[in-house]
């Protein structure tokens, strides 16, 4: 399957190798990325997707984890899981819980590209006006009976999808705190629970990208086609 995320401007980007990128934790690599984005990423294994996903990131300040771990959240492709990333993410975040300007963007690597400077991204986030947006699909997974749960969408995709968000750090620290589960357990299930609360989803200010502003997932999209506003957009294949 494809998905796809969007941020804006292709760019032409020095390959980097896996050696290099064995190093690499906390990456800055130019002194121009904006202090107050930070993209945070999981991977335990140095694939040819987390390789262009390194190549498309180096406009932005991020950080990996995971990297040499053993995986213990299942096998997300065919199934539930996904867990193991909330941890990791809880345990990250909670440095960065009291700073009320800072900006976090989770995404997965393997299937993620970016094709927008960290300026775009935080000029389309603040236009939303929301606290935290998770990407959205035209799936709902992994519990099919939840549907009927999602508020109403006239236009868009209506489905959560836990491959991307983007908020401020205090909301997005004070959401993954509340993870108490197995790394096997689903991480878009616990995210799916989250935002269906309606209390919860009022206190943390939380919307879904439905008409991919931000993230651009084509996830199941095979065969269909898609029209982007401009060439601006951060891509994510899932």
């Amino acid at each position: 399957t494809l998905s796809l995320f969007p941020l804006c401007r292709s760019l032409s980007l020095p390959l980097l190798k896996a050696s290099d990128v064995a190093k690499i934790h906390v990456l800055h690599i130019s002194r121009t990325f904006c202090e107050n984005l930070l993209v945070i990423t999981v991977a335990t294994e140095e694939t040819d997707g987390f390789l262009r996903f390194v190549r498309t990131a180096q406009e932005f300040n991020y950080t990996v984890l995971g990297l040499g771990e053993e995986w213990k959240g299942g096998d997300v492709a065919r199934t539930v899981g996904g867990g193991q990333k909330v941890r990791w993410l809880k345990k990250e975040v909670q440095k960065h819980s009291e700073k009320t300007e800072l900006v976090i963007m989770f995404v997965d690597s393997y299937d993620v590209i970016f094709a927008s400077s960290p300026e775009e991204l935080l000029s389309k986030f603040s236009r939303m006006g929301h606290k935290v947006i998770f990407s959205a699909e035209g799936f709902c997974w992994p519990d099919q009976r939840l549907a009927s749960k999602y508020p109403e969408v006239r236009t868009g995709k209506r489905y959560l999808n836990s491959g991307g968000f983007i908020g401020y750090a205090p909301e997005i620290s004070a959401i993954v705190q509340q993870w108490k589960y197995k790394d096997s357990d689903d991480d878009q299930l616990f995210y799916t629970r989250m935002y269906l609360d309606k209390t919860h989803r009022t206190k943390f200010n939380m919307t879904l990208d439905h008409r991919s502003r931000i993230f651009q997932n084509l996830n199941g999209a095979v065969g269909k086609k898609h029209k982007l506003e401009s060439v601006q957009h951060l891509f994510w294949l899932t």
